[in-house]
């Protein structure tokens, strides 16, 4: 892939494809579920989040610095919209939750500094609430397992606060947050957010401690963990199988495969490289796609690693 770096991945299994975007002005790259590249989409450069549509269908992207969440047709592989999230709130993260495209944006290191938005394709509207719990712009996860909900975390702080919300009236309205105060090895410079299959948990790729971290969704307390070695970057859920799928960083790059709630990794996958930073599964579970990158994501070109998990 023709990227200088690496921001985000994404699958769509309705056409086989997976989507990579990279740093600063790249292009978003395209292949098929073999690794092969497709092609790029160069109407996505600046592209840092990517989702793809609970249907799939729609590939959505952030473009840095333009307040603009784009639109791509993932059958025609052409843009069909660019729409405006309002001056100032320059989406850096994305989650779809039915047919809503949620975003975060703003953070200045302060309490209170950022917030959540709500984009709606079909009426074109869009809201923004302020969230005081974020000092940045934070990590987002939906699932198509969980209707209804989205979760939130504090990335790159220590402890990191995780948040889930009841999104069915169009506005974020608190389920649980979670205490890392009160927990003996709390969730330190959260990575990212996965949401089980069953749509009760979700488990948090933490730079420390070493292992996932599955939090129940309604009261945001820890119920199982799943160690990896140092330090967790990245976690993925299979929507059919339910595989949680953990990458680390910090040579060498490996990945871990778990069944629910089972400590055990039932597969390890090891990779040159310097981390695992991406992560995104197939609907069935059978193949995983692991973006490694020979250094930080932000400097280096990325590598797709297919692992067929049958």
């Amino acid at each position: 892939m023709a990227l200088s770096g690496f921001s985000s991945v994404v699958a769509d299994s309705a056409h086989q494809e997976v989507f990579v975007s990279g740093v600063g002005g790249d292009p978003v790259a395209v292949t098929d579920f073999g690794g092969r590249v497709i092609g790029t989409l160069p109407a996505l450069a600046g592209a840092g989040a990517l989702a793809v549509s609970d249907g799939e269908g729609i590939l959505y992207a952030a473009i840095r610095g333009t307040d603009e969440i784009a639109a791509v047709n993932t059958a025609t592989l052409q843009e069909v919209a660019i729409y405006f999230t309002g001056s100032g709130h320059n989406p850096l993260h994305l989650a779809v939750v039915g047919n809503d495209v949620w975003f975060s944006y703003g953070g200045s290191g302060q309490a209170g500094g950022a917030g959540i938005g709500v984009l709606d394709p079909a009426a074109l509207t869009v809201n923004t609430t302020p969230e005081p719990t974020f000092y940045y712009a934070p990590l987002l996860a939906s699932a198509h397992s969980a209707p209804n909900t989205l979760v939130a975390g504090n990335g790159a702080i220590s402890p990191s606060v995780i948040e889930s919300f009841d999104v069915s009236t169009g506005s974020p309205v608190p389920i649980a947050k979670s205490n890392p105060w009160g927990q003996p090895s709390p969730c330190s410079n959260l990575n990212q957010l996965a949401i089980t299959a069953d749509g009760a948990n979700v488990v948090a790729a933490c730079g420390a401690p070493y292992h996932g971290s599955q939090l129940a969704l309604s009261t945001m307390t820890e119920n199982a963990t799943y160690p990896t070695g140092p330090y967790p970057g990245s976690v993925a859920v299979a929507p059919g199988s339910g595989a949680i799928a953990l990458g680390v960083y910090g040579s060498p790059a490996a990945v871990d495969v778990f069944s629910p709630g089972n400590p055990t990794p039932v597969g390890t996958y090891s990779f040159g490289g310097f981390g695992a930073y991406g992560l995104a599964w197939n609907q069935s579970g059978s193949e995983l796609f692991a973006v490694t990158t020979p250094s930080t994501p932000s400097s280096s070109a990325p590598t797709l690693n297919v692992i067929d998990i049958r």
